[in-house]
C-alpha cells in the first residue's frame, strides 16, 4: 500500500556507461531525502543496473539498503576495472585532468583494435568482469519474487531491431548483461534463446512501461547524454561523440514528445477526461557536466571519476527537489518545449489542433 504521505514516482534512468554514477548520485539523494515513494523504474545499461540496485535494496530493507546497494555495485565496478589499461586514465589525461581516456594506450590500442576486429575475435573468451560484478551484488531469485518495486529493461533484439523489455518476474545475470552490451565491445548476449544488445540504440530508456504498468502520473527522466551543444564538432572522434549522443537521445525524446502530444490534446479536449492517463514529466540533468567528457569516459572506471560524478548526481537532485517538489503530482515541470521539441513541434501542434477544430466544426 502506497503511503500517503510520500510522493508517489516512477524513475526513468538513461543508460551511460561510467556516467551512471552521475545517476546513482540523484537516486541517492532522492533516497535520502525520504518524502518520495518509488513504484518503478526502467532503465538501460547503466540505468538498468542502477535500477536493479534500487529495487533490490528497497525489498530487501527500504531506503537505506537501496542506498547501501548501489554504492555497493559502483565500489565492485571500480575495484574491477583498477587493474584494466583499458577502464583507467594514461599519464598524460591525468595530467591534462581529462576524466575522458584519448590519450591513455591502453584505450587507443583498444580503440584502433576495435575498428578492425569484432569482438568475438578479440575475445573469443568472452571475458566480461562485469557479469562477476552483476553476480555478486544482486539476489536475482529474491528480486523475480519481491512486489516492492517494478524493473523494466531495455534491450535490443539483434535479428529484428525491435525492443524488448524485460519485467521484474524476469531478471536474471543474461538480462542484464542483455542491456548494457555493446557490441563493438562484447559479444552478442543469449536470452531465452534470443541475441540482445544495448538498449541504448531503441530504447535509452523506454518510458511506456512505466505509463501503462505503474499507477503513478509522475515520472522523473534523469538524463545523462547532452540534448544542446553549443559547439560545431569538427574532429573525427567530436563527430562520433556527438553522433553517439544524438543517436542515444532519440527514441526517449519521441516518447516525450508523443507524451507532451497527448496532454496538449488533453488540455484542449479532444481526449475526454479519463480517457487516457495523464502524465506528469519531470527531469533531473546537468547538461555541463557531461559538456567535456567524450565517449571514451563511459569506460573510465576510477573511483575519483565515480566520485566525481555521484557528487554532482547529488547536487542536481538536491536543486530539483528544492525547486520541484511541490509540484511533484500536480504538474509536469520538465522543460518540454526548451529541452526536447522548440517552435516548430509546437508549430505542428497547433496546425494540428485548429485542423482538427475545424474538422469538429464540420461535422456539427
Amino acid at each position: 500500500m502506497a503511503d500517503k504521505a510520500k510522493k508517489r514516482v516512477a524513475i526513468a534512468c538513461q543508460g551511460g556507461g561510467s556516467h551512471g554514477a552521475f545517476t546513482w548520485g540523484v537516486l541517492d539523494k532522492i533516497l535520502e531525502d525520504g518524502r518520495f515513494e518509488i513504484e518503478g523504474l526502467t532503465g538501460t545499461s547503466a540505468g538498468g543496473m542502477n535500477a536493479v540496485a534500487v529495487a533490490q535494496g528497497l525489498a530487501k530493507g527500504g531506503n537505506a539498503e537501496a542506498r547501501a546497494t548501489l554504492k555497493l555495485f559502483w565500489d565492485r565496478v571500480s575495484e574491477s576495472g583498477k587493474n584494466s589499461s583499458l577502464n583507467n586514465r594514461g599519464p598524460i589525461d591525468k595530467h591534462m585532468n581529462n576524466w575522458t581516456m584519448y590519450n591513455s594506450p591502453g584505450f587507443v590500442m583498444f580503440e584502433f583494435l576495435s575498428r578492425m576486429m569484432s569482438p568475438y575475435e578479440l575475445n573469443p573468451m568472452k571475458t566480461d568482469p562485469l557479469r562477476d560484478v552483476i553476480k555478486e551484488t544482486f539476489d536475482f531469485e529474491f528480486l523475480r519474487k519481491q512486489d516492492v518495486c517494478k524493473v523494466f529493461l531495455c534491450a535490443t533484439h539483434v535479428f529484428t531491431g525491435k525492443l524488448t523489455v524485460f519485467k521484474t518476474e524476469e531478471l536474471k545475470v543474461e538480462c542484464l548483461l542483455a542491456t548494457a552490451c555493446l557490441p563493438t565491445i562484447h559479444s552478442a548476449v543469449l536470452v531465452n534463446g534470443e541475441y540482445y544488445w544495448d538498449g541504448g540504440f531503441i530504447g535509452n530508456p523506454v518510458m511506456f512501461p512505466l505509463v501503462y504498468d505503474c499507477e503513478t502520473s509522475d515520472i522523473i527522466l534523469i538524463q545523462l547524454n547532452p540534448t544542446v551543444r553549443n559547439k560545431l564538432p569538427t574532429s573525427a572522434r567530436e563527430i562520433g561523440d556527438r553522433l553517439n549522443e544524438i543517436t542515444n537521445n532519440a527514441s526517449v525524446v519521441r516518447e516525450i514528445r508523443a507524451m507532451h502530444l497527448i496532454s496538449e490534446l488533453q488540455d484542449e479536449g479532444i481526449i475526454p477526461p479519463g480517457r487516457m492517463k495523464r502524465v506528469h514529466l519531470h527531469l533531473i540533468e546537468d547538461e555541463a557536466v557531461f559538456q567535456e567528457l567524450g565517449w571514451g569516459s563511459k569506460l573510465n572506471t576510477e573511483p575519483e571519476f565515480f566520485q566525481h560524478l555521484f557528487e554532482k548526481g547529488r547536487a542536481a537532485a538536491a536543486d530539483w527537489i528544492a525547486e520541484n517538489y511541490e509540484n511533484v503530482g500536480k504538474k509536469t515541470t520538465a522543460p518540454i518545449r526548451d529541452h526536447f521539441t522548440g517552435k516548430d513541434w509546437d508549430m505542428h501542434l497547433k496546425h494540428g489542433s485548429s485542423v482538427k477544430r475545424i474538422d469538429d466544426k464540420k461535422k456539427k
